[in-house]
């Protein structure tokens, strides 16, 4: 190739670059989202929705930034976004969480809270008082550090639904559930299943009350990092302005 050939392609090059680059850059963002932890985040037929996902949207609409978002299982929802084909909210923060992904503002606040049968409630203060217990938990859930702490004494029974949870609970195949978001969470399922919350009891103690955050794997910083600055400049004005707690108010009714 010739000198003014190569001149030509890269000349031809740098203009495709400038032609094609604002449309790479404004690509929208693939979010997920955990599709079945009500009134947070949930899929009910084609419709995607709870606090987390409504929050998700203002922030991303306010920031300027494309989105499309899917509800999938959160194990199958968090191993795309630990590989970065994704983005994913509703996530508390932990340690280990920390090394794999970047992490926006909260995005809303979680109790987890533990739910037994009636008659059949124990002391409950500390981790080691889950010793010998059999829990049930949703798969790949981390519900931060006491419950890391916990994990080291209870039997644990993972499962993808609360409903089922609550289900063995109910047969008496666990001694106790995790459920998060809360009692609202509880109140939903338990309607769904068409049982009297008098079957049961929420411990006073809670497992956790969490900050939500939307992140994206550490592997894709150099893409997600300015994005992600415009989100948490969102979402900082909408706790500011009272949005985003009305978001999480209008979920509670």
């Amino acid at each position: 190739m010739s000198a003014f050939d190569k001149t030509k392609a890269g000349a031809l090059t740098f203009l495709l670059t400038l032609t094609f680059a604002p449309l790479l850059a404004a690509e929208p963002v693939r979010m997920l989202a955990n599709d079945a932890v009500p009134p947070k985040a949930w899929r009910e037929g084609t419709q995607t929705q709870g606090y987390v996902i409504e929050a998700t949207r203002e922030a991303f609409q306010r920031a300027g930034v494309a989105m499309t978002l899917e509800a999938l299982p959160l194990k199958r929802a968090y191993v795309q976004a630990e590989a970065g084909e994704a983005w994913l909210t509703g996530i508390f923060k932990t340690p280990e969480r920390e090394k794999l992904f970047l992490f926006s503002a909260p995005v809303g606040v979680d109790e987890v809270i533990l739910v037994v049968l009636r008659g059949r409630e124990f002391p409950f203060a500390k981790a080691e008082d889950l010793k010998g217990k059999r829990i049930g938990y949703q798969d790949a859930a981390s519900y931060g550090a006491f419950f890391v702490e916990a994990q080291k004494y209870f039997q644990a029974d993972a499962d993808s639904n609360p409903r089922l949870r609550l289900q063995k609970l109910l047969a008496g195949r666990l001694d106790a559930a995790i459920i998060n978001p809360g009692e609202a969470a509880l109140v939903y399922h338990m309607k769904a299943l068409g049982e009297s919350l008098d079957k049961v009891t929420v411990l006073p103690k809670r497992i956790a009350v969490e900050a939500n955050h939307i992140v994206v794997a550490r592997s894709q910083e150099a893409v997600a990092a300015p994005i992600l600055l415009k989100i948490d400049t969102a979402l900082k004005a909408m706790t500011e302005d009272g949005s985003l707690e009305k978001i999480m108010a209008s979920y509670r009714r």
